[in-house]
């Protein structure tokens, strides 16, 4: 590995030298018409006061279904911009999700993620109640009840931006979003018109590249595509030892989009991808030797493809209808287990203005998915090996104005019925007023579920192998029994009631103050039993309860910072196993800086602190990144990002160590 990182230096130590010519070129006063005609000023900066302005203006409509300002929104809604993922200087969706105030983001290792807030995420296989959509496509594994990160991967240059709800999305979202909802929105086809290339290098992302092609047809459609490919190195334990997890992605993928009408749209996106590269190197149970593993490393397989149609009509007005259509297939092979999945979605919804202060919306939803899961995985195993099932969805939601442009009520509720836990209701309201056009004050009220994963139900995971003579505390008696988790038929829904307050105000044009208080009551948590031969169960119960509190603020016309800090505690009870009481940091916090030094180039930087997490022995931890971006030409810029600077390396959410990063970006972007 390490000769892997030696052979990529030269180019990399090349394009920093470029870099550093073309600053010394800007500080030095190169005379005008030495430079590459400049672009007009007010297309590359992102001055602080409209910033800020566009930024409470962004149209979010993940919490109430139909377009309304962050500002206005009634939730703890947080709006990650496409510029601001260009300027944080992330490479996945993941990392950029460190950007969202309370959220909890560790890295497992070079391709895998823990995501989550307000609790109960503490490992990639229980950090499952976040919902997670791309173009409203779910993204959400039931295999697990969880995300794999690593296909999670659509071209961040193509992210028009991403919805975050921290608290329940039920009504609109279903089953499974009962701590929130993550919501990538792409660019439409308009928006990417012309050719784009990036190319980067680093010392861990070894290799990106992105191109991408965007066009109009006649007057009334336009299409992209685009392919990327990228190399990631492997990670290492802190003693220096390989974990042999590195891998690589090759993906591709079109979007068109038509107006059918002035009030009806048409959209088809589709995409595929594999990893020709996808090490692992795990510790596996000898079967039948008294508490020995093996170490085994493997390339395992990572490929999926996905088709969606959508046809919105009436969108952002009072009255329409959305449906939306989409196939997805994935498959997962590693030496733990392997699986197949093929999913097919139908949702269909509508909304309508009637009387003088009422909202209505309304709309069903079936998915049908099977999975073919591999019958010989030595350690993770599924009875039956092959399963299928269905839910169906069915959800109402009005919106009331009680007081015109002052005080708003929202009821709505959700039925489920799933092939695993039968019907299943999710009620919820929210109240919000806004005694002015920079204030809003929100509480609500929810009660969403979680249906039981594939493998709470049906599967068995080996943890090792025991003399059960020695476990019950005598001699070896020679009978070496598995230690293992069971699934168990009959789980019913987790069942979360959440109680939510919240204020949002932007008390001058170039200040933004967010804060949001939550208390969480989980009943029928679904988690395993605290015994040698243990099963899941959903005896568990438990409470989550905290703070978040955020601020955006335009310093300068060229210097925007925001700020967060989020307190979190959560208490297990019932007869399960207690791991997710101490799974979750305590304390989080952030400081972002971004910064215009000129009409071509902008200093960014960030501080990212995250408290101990005591049960995977994790010490606190701070990391800082600083970026140097530079508008070369009118179609060229350069971006030198270092990240994890404080220190060599560090743990967040495993043993291995995640290190100090330097990676350099090259973007052509040939707009018309």
């Amino acid at each position: 590995m390490k000769a892997n990182r030696a052979k990529h230096r030269p180019a990399l130590r090349l394009l920093v030298a470029l870099l550093a010519l073309q600053c010394g070129r800007a500080m030095a006063g190169v005379p005008a018409q030495a430079r590459e005609p400049a672009p007009d000023p007010a297309d590359l900066r992102q001055l602080a006061q409209s910033s800020l302005e566009q930024l409470m203006q962004i149209k979010v409509s993940t919490v109430t279904g139909a377009p309304q300002s962050r500002l206005s929104s009634p939730a703890a809604v947080y709006v990650i911009s496409g510029d601001d993922i260009r300027r944080s200087g992330h490479r996945s969706i993941a990392e950029a999700l460190r950007m969202v105030p309370g959220m909890y983001v560790g890295r497992v290792n070079s391709q895998s993620w823990v995501v989550g807030s307000r609790g109960l995420t503490g490992s990639t296989l229980t950090s499952n109640r976040y919902l997670v959509l791309i173009d409203g496509r779910l993204v959400y594994d039931p295999l697990i009840s969880g995300t794999f990160w690593d296909a999670v991967d659509t071209p961040l240059a193509d992210v028009d931006r991403i919805e975050v709800i921290r608290g329940p999305g039920a009504t609109l979202w279903g089953a499974n979003a009962m701590n929130g909802v993550i919501n990538i929105v792409t660019k439409s086809a308009d928006q990417t018109v012309g050719d784009l290339v990036q190319l980067g290098t680093g010392d861990q992302d070894l290799f990106d590249g992105l191109v991408r092609h965007g066009a109009t047809v006649g007057d009334d459609a336009s299409y992209r595509v685009w392919a990327k490919y990228d190399r990631h190195g492997d990670y290492q334990t802190a003693d220096g030892t390989s974990v042999h997890d590195e891998w690589s992605n090759l993906h591709g993928g079109f979007r068109y989009d038509r107006n059918l009408d002035p009030a009806t749209t048409l959209s088809v996106i589709g995409d595929a991808y594999t990893h020709p590269t996808a090490m692992e190197s795990v510790l596996l149970p000898l079967p039948g030797l008294d508490r020995q593993t093996g170490r085994q490393t493997a390339d395992t397989e990572v490929n999926g493809a996905s088709l969606l149609f959508r046809i919105n009509h009436g969108f952002a007005t009072p009255k329409g209808w959305r449906l939306r259509a989409y196939y997805d297939q994935t498959t997962r092979a590693d030496m733990r287990f392997g699986a197949r999945r093929q999913t097919v979605d139908l949702d269909i919804r509508a909304w309508t203005h009637w009387g003088q202060h009422q909202d209505l919306m309304y709309g069903a939803e079936y998915l049908g998915t099977r999975d073919r899961t591999r019958a010989d995985g030595p350690v993770l195993f599924f009875d039956p090996a092959d399963r299928g099932w269905s839910q169906f969805n069915a959800f109402v939601q009005n919106t009331s104005e009680l007081v015109p442009d002052k005080l708003s009520l929202m009821l709505g509720s959700k039925l489920t019925w799933h092939g695993f836990g039968g019907f299943g209701l999710q009620p919820s309201a929210r109240l919000w007023w806004t005694p002015d056009a920079k204030q809003t004050v929100w509480a609500a009220v929810s009660r969403p579920v979680r249906m039981p994963s594939r493998f709470e139900e049906d599967g068995r995971v080996v943890l090792g192998y025991a003399d059960i003579g020695a476990l019950l505390g005598g001699p070896p008696n020679g009978i070496i029994i598995p230690l293992q988790v069971t699934g168990k038929r009959g789980l019913g829904y987790e069942e979360l009631t959440a109680w939510e307050f919240g204020y949002r105000a932007q008390p001058t044009d170039r200040l933004l103050v967010e804060s949001s208080l939550f208390y969480n009551d989980y009943q029928r948590l679904i988690e395993p039993a605290p015994t040698i031969l243990g099963a899941f169960t959903d005896a568990g119960s438990g409470r989550t309860w905290g703070a978040e509190v955020n601020a955006s603020a335009q310093v300068t016309d060229a210097w925007r910072l925001e700020a967060a800090y989020s307190w979190l505690r959560v208490a297990i009870d019932g007869p399960v196993y207690q791991f997710e009481e101490n799974s979750s940091p305590r304390h989080m916090a952030q400081l972002r800086s971004y910064l215009d030094l000129g009409e071509r180039l902008e200093l960014d930087g960030a501080l990212y602190h995250v408290d101990r997490i005591p049960q995977l022995g994790v010490p606190p931890y701070t990391r800082m990144d600083l970026g140097l971006s530079w508008q070369s030409g009118e179609h060229t810029r350069i971006s030198l990002w270092g990240q994890n600077l404080l220190d060599a390396a560090h743990v967040e959410a495993s043993g291995a160590v995640v290190p100090r990063n330097l990676h350099l970006q090259l973007s052509f972007d040939l707009a018309p």
